[in-house]
């Protein structure tokens, strides 16, 4: 296939080989209304042995079906779909990075803050697509590409197995598997998947994402039989040495995370990707753990001194305040940020606020869900006392300008 054309992208090399198909980096041949010219993509192409099977083509015609349907940070990007008589071709975005899979194999165990970070990426991705109606089945780190050199931030690749429920709920799905047939990677697939594969739910992504955690955090799998039985057993039975066995350094707060995410009984597990990720959150703003969250004493001000500005929730009893000092104040979800916020609906650097003498600008920073002032959505603007600042569409995230 190297130096094929197919429709108006030319295929330059291989990336690998599935059951199903063949991934190839190609580069597009002229400008078109959604790719420039000269542009580097992945092609997923269907095996030529495949490629009358009914049910292989549908696959394929499904995965499009999904992909269309995702626009996140966090997952590979779709562009197009070519199905005709010759081909059937995925073409989606070519991310230059690592798989996760390699780096565990490389490095053994991540940093702890970076398999936390890590999982969060993965974890708001599936919020979205959950939120979508849409379940991956397939979350192992093999399915996680890190983007360059940005430790802990992935994209979620390979929803070749997802299912989908119409319009997000009810029992209209579209599934090709077959009762007992096995689909997905055993190590990482929870007990209700393995059991049953076309009722695997959000819940079973949860699972595999708090086994993807034990990985990245421990640099080994919590169950490894070689024996494809034992291993369901195990699973079944949730019988797994707790993380700290392997990395004492883990504390038992972020080990009973883990342990309740890959819990084999669903109702023990955390509800959602949400509260999966809101529990890592919670973790990651303890006292002590990250200094940018603790409040900042107050110095009283010399006469003549410059206002000492906060941002205060406007809930009196959240007791959350934030003191705004330096000439740029990076608010969002990254612990890196001045102002730390803990919630999904923050992005990772959100906004910026610049002081220049006693007067404050706001800028949103393309954020997934904007920045608000008094309710209206802005793109830049200067603040006085009093104004109510929102940063996201979540009312839980506003805040009054204070002159303290």
């Amino acid at each position: 296939m190297i130096g094929n054309v197919v429709g108006n992208y030319r295929i330059e090399r291989e990336l690998g080989e599935g059951g199903m198909s063949h991934v190839y980096v190609g580069r597009t041949m002229s400008r078109t209304d959604i790719l420039p010219a000269d542009y580097e993509v992945v092609l997923k192409v269907m095996s030529e042995e495949l490629a009358g099977e009914v049910t292989a083509r549908k696959r394929f015609v499904k995965e499009a079906h999904i992909l269309e349907k995702l626009r996140h940070r966090y997952i590979t990007r779709f562009y197009e779909f070519i199905n005709n008589a010759d081909h059937a071709v995925l073409v989606m975005e070519l991310v230059e990075g690592t798989p996760i899979d390699v780096l565990l194999t490389e490095r053994g165990a991540l940093p702890i803050a970076d398999a936390i970070t890590t999982a969060q990426c993965l974890l708001e991705a599936l919020v979205y697509a959950h939120g979508k109606g849409i379940v991956h089945r397939d979350i192992k780190p093999a399915n996680l590409i890190r983007e360059g050199a940005r430790a802990g931030v992935v994209k979620v690749t390979d929803f070749g197995i997802a299912k989908i429920k119409e319009g997000g709920t009810g029992s209209g799905q579209t599934v090709l598997t077959k009762s007992g047939f096995l689909l997905g990677t055993p190590h990482y697939m929870s007990p209700e998947q393995i059991r049953e594969p076309k009722d695997a739910g959000a819940k079973s992504d949860v699972y595999s994402a708090g086994v993807v955690l034990y990985e990245m955090l421990t640099g080994t799998l919590p169950f490894n039989s070689r024996s494809l039985p034992k291993l369901i057993d195990a699973i079944y039975r949730g019988e797994k040495q707790p993380p700290r066995a392997f990395r004492p350094e883990i504390d038992a707060d972020l080990e009973a995370i883990v342990l309740r995410a890959m819990h084999p009984r669903m109702e023990q597990r955390y509800e959602s990707a949400r509260q999966f990720f809101e529990a890592l959150e919670e973790y990651n703003l303890r006292p002590g753990y990250t200094p940018t969250m603790r409040p900042i004493p107050a110095a009283v001000p010399p006469p003549g001194a410059p206002p000492q500005w906060q941002l205060v929730h406007v809930k009196a009893e959240a007791n959350e305040k934030h003191s705004l000092s330096g000439d740029s104040i990076m608010v969002g979800r990254d612990r890196t940020c001045s102002v730390v916020l803990a919630h999904p609906a923050v992005s990772r650097r959100h906004a910026r606020i610049t002081m220049a003498g006693s007067a404050l600008t706001l800028e949103d920073l393309k954020s997934a869900n904007g920045t608000y002032v008094n309710n209206t959505r802005i793109d830049k603007a200067v603040l006085k006392p009093g104004d109510v600042v929102r940063f996201g569409a979540d009312p839980a995230c506003s805040y009054v300008l204070r002159d303290h």
